[in-house]
């Protein structure tokens, strides 16, 4: 059962303490169907998630592969946004990204990317309920390397977990963060009176607001001309409300299941 938290504006203490680490070891019972040397930071749930190559955002290794295997609940069909993709672009057949559909020896493949910017606001769609992601590293390993997210297909507005703030000049708008955006290498940071929404991914900054879990799937709405953030989450077993200065963002839980 979800604890009961609330957190105000300060550093949250040991209330925000506790709901890292129970973050944290969710996070951790979800990196599995993955195989490989060059597989990074990884939460694969049933309803989404995200996943990195080894490193990112440093340099990712050479001569390494990394093949992850994603289901989601049977009967949906997956979308799979790249937040970042900086590999190689001189040996498209050494240093690559590929998508199928489906796992093993039966899988189709759905698209191929060899570095390049080609990659950018593409949403890749699945035939069916299962995808495999293959990331390839050869000699040269000058770049950042993968960092991607997914989701069931009914949540069309998924967002990565590196876009900010800044990159949605809307009024007011709704968006889906995937699980996983909770990393080692993620920061939060921001000055008043802009807040750090603007220049921090939107749902770490949820997630360091203390309105969001890893292994939840919240939709964010941003309000502007607010002088606080409210953020707010209410089901049969939790309810989380902070308080935080800049633009405001209202993370709203749809119906879910633990992954």
């Amino acid at each position: 059962m979800d604890a009961l938290v609330m957190v105000g504006r300060g550093t949250g203490g040991a209330a925000v303490s506790i709901l890292i680490l129970f973050i944290l070891l969710l996070g951790a019972r979800s990196s599995r169907a993955q195989k490989g040397d060059g597989c990074g930071h990884t939460v694969l749930g049933v309803g989404s998630g995200s996943l990195a190559s080894l490193g990112y955002p440093l340099s990712y290794p050479s001569n390494c592969v990394c093949e992850w295997e994603i289901s989601v609940t049977t009967g949906h069909t997956i979308l799979v946004r790249i937040a970042d993709l900086d590999i190689d672009t001189n040996n498209c057949q050494v240093s690559y990204l590929r998508l199928y559909n489906g796992h093993g020896p039966g899988r189709t493949e759905i698209v191929k990317f060899c570095g390049g910017r080609e990659w950018r606001d593409v949403v890749i769609h699945s035939e069916g309920h299962q995808v495999t992601v293959q990331f390839m590293s050869g000699p040269r390993n000058n770049g950042r390397g993968l960092f991607l997210s997914y989701t069931k297909s009914q949540h069309t507005d998924l967002i990565t977990c590196l876009e900010k703030g800044k990159h949605f000049s809307e009024a007011e708008f709704s968006k889906f963060c995937p699980a996983g955006c909770l990393t080692d290498f993620g920061e939060v940071s921001g000055t008043i009176p802009h807040g750090y929404r603007d220049s921090s991914p939107l749902c770490l900054a949820g997630i360091h607001a203390g309105c969001g879990q890893q292994q939840r799937n919240p939709t964010l709405r941003k309000l502007t001309g607010q002088q606080c953030d409210i953020c707010a989450v209410s089901n049969p077993f939790a309810f989380l409300l902070a308080f935080f200065m800049g633009k405001s963002i209202t993370f709203d839980y749809r119906a879910y299941k633990a992954v």
